[in-house]
């Protein structure tokens, strides 16, 4: 292998990195306001207790949105106006995300041999209001996260970066 190779390998995995940190922390910051939500509604103010638990959900959520993505969900709405990728895209991550959320549960509780209770992160999902409420609550979530990838993939990622870091003459 050339150092040419070897240099490229390292920049396309640091660029995977560096992509999957940027979804992680946007799921870290999603998860930490609904906690912080249910904590303020149900006077349990330990959010500093369960940031570990977000810290996890939130890497665990990023793993699945990258399979998501490299199995190109939702990639044939790239050819419709840009707002369809937008909103398809979102749904379908957003069904993915809870969808391995409730895998997550069973898994545990089969392994445990005992039902699932309300985690940290508050995220047990034991009735289909409740799935479809989060689902929603996701969909739009992931709403500007999406608009921004998009953006991204028809302008560019450097000029998008140029767009919201560079300051711009008057």
């Amino acid at each position: 292998m050339s150092a040419d190779t070897t240099l490229g390998h390292k920049k396309t995995l640091f660029q995977r990195m560096q992509h999957f940190l940027i979804i992680a922390a946007y799921l870290w910051l999603l998860l930490s306001v609904f906690t912080l939500h249910n904590a303020i509604l149900s006077s349990q103010w330990n959010l500093f207790a369960q940031l570990g638990g977000i810290t996890v959900k939130a890497l665990l959520f990023g793993k699945f949105v990258l399979i998501a993505e490299h199995l190109h969900l939702g990639k044939r709405a790239e050819r419709y106006a840009l707002i369809w990728p937008i909103i398809i895209k979102a749904a379908l991550f957003a069904i993915v995300i809870i969808g391995f959320n409730i895998l997550e549960e069973k898994l545990v509780e089969a392994i445990r041999h005992v039902p699932a209770t309300p985690s940290s992160d508050g995220l047990l999902l034991t009735s289909l209001p409740q799935i479809i409420s989060l689902t929603f609550m996701a969909f739009v979530a992931l709403l500007p996260f999406f608009a921004i990838n998009e953006l991204g993939r028809v302008l560019g990622q450097d000029r998008l970066r140029e767009l919201f870091f560079k300051r711009r003459a008057e």
